[in-house]
């Protein structure tokens, strides 16, 4: 890794050698300046002539791991994939059914809640390839984005209407800030952001909104602000409390180390739940599957049922508790494996 390092040092030193009196007149930062363009070039070079085999061989390495991976959790992985499957079909059947009667009564509540579990479901189809792939701790990471989306809708369908409006037309306040963010490092970003004639259009819908809604409305979670009247300021963490998800907060701070770089999250990895020596995990594992897949499967049942209990016939009723078993299904195949395996 120091060759070029060596390199530059003989040079240095061979320049030295062969005028001693003007070695204090070397200029080094010219001398890199010179070195470094031919051996990018080089290095490049020799790598485009490599690149083939070289991702060919990892690619081959990467089939052979997801063979063995799947092999080791396969009755696991069958069952979240088919709880997904129902959970999803589930939600499909719903939208078709009853989205007629909801545009013509104006539901928004439905309208919020089917797209929050599309998203739900598309989430877990993602947590089920990076399991699948060796990534517990990125499928750790996205369970805490379904978590959130879960929590989000179980709360719009619990306070209606005005919840839904506040939270659609929250979107003006979004992109609001975005655009400004953008334009604050337009130039640093090297992409153009929304013209001033676009902000300022968004700025009169912004205005509008907080006129109507209340200062807080201004804030991250400000659509639910008027659920929390007492709150100086509203946060997930009052929405999960609301809709008593709060016992999740362990799992979901423990996920949360997946997102941010906090010094827990440098040390504490899922993937290496079984590894006896100081790995240092740059790529994929087998290991630590049970906690992120347990987790998916019970928050895509939680959202499900939420979708469902808004027309509470007792063909949902039965699904629910069939997407109940599932997700307690789940749980015990990824934990019996990982007991007996390890």
């Amino acid at each position: 890794m120091e060759e070029l390092q060596k390199a530059l040092f003989k040079t240095l030193n061979d320049l030295i050698a062969a005028n001693p009196e003007k070695a204090e007149n070397i200029d080094i930062e010219q001398l890199i300046a010179n070195v470094t363009p031919e051996a990018v070039g080089l290095i490049k070079g020799n790598l485009r002539k490599s690149t083939k085999k070289m991702l060919e061989e990892h690619r081959t390495l990467t089939r052979e791991f997801e063979a063995r991976n799947v092999k080791r959790w396969s009755k696991a992985f069958d069952l979240l994939e088919t709880h997904i499957v129902i959970c999803t079909e589930a939600g499909e059947e719903f939208n078709s059914s009853y989205r007629p009667m909801a545009v013509e009564d104006n539901n928004l509540v439905f309208d919020i809640v089917v797209r929050h579990h599309a998203r739900a479901c598309h989430i877990a189809q993602e947590i089920l390839h990076l399991l699948k792939s060796g990534f517990a701790d990125a499928a750790h990471a996205r369970w805490r984005a379904l978590h959130e989306v879960n929590a989000t809708a179980i709360f719009i369908a619990k306070h209606g209407q005005e919840c839904a409006e506040r939270f659609y037309l929250h979107d003006i306040v979004d992109s609001y800030d975005g655009m400004l963010e953008h334009k604050k490092y337009e130039g640093r970003l090297q992409e153009k952001a929304a013209s001033q004639e676009e902000i300022d259009s968004c700025k009169l819908e912004y205005n509008k909104v907080i006129a109507h809604y209340g200062k807080k409305f201004g804030d991250h979670y400000g659509w639910a602000s008027n659920i929390f009247p007492h709150h100086r300021r509203v946060g997930f963490t009052a929405i999960e409390k609301d809709v008593g998800l709060d016992h999740m907060r362990p799992y979901y701070k423990r996920a949360s180390q997946n997102v941010h770089a906090g010094s827990k999250g440098m040390r504490s990895r899922l993937g290496l739940s079984e590894a006896e020596d100081d790995i240092l995990l740059v790529g994929q594992s087998n290991s630590g599957m049970t906690d992120p897949a347990h987790a998916a499967a019970i928050s895509l049942c939680q959202i499900t049922c939420a979708l469902l209990a808004m027309e509470p016939t007792i063909d949902h009723i039965v699904l629910m508790k069939i997407m109940d078993d599932y997700q307690e299904d789940v749980g015990d195949a990824f934990l019996d494996i990982q007991r007996n395996e390890f």
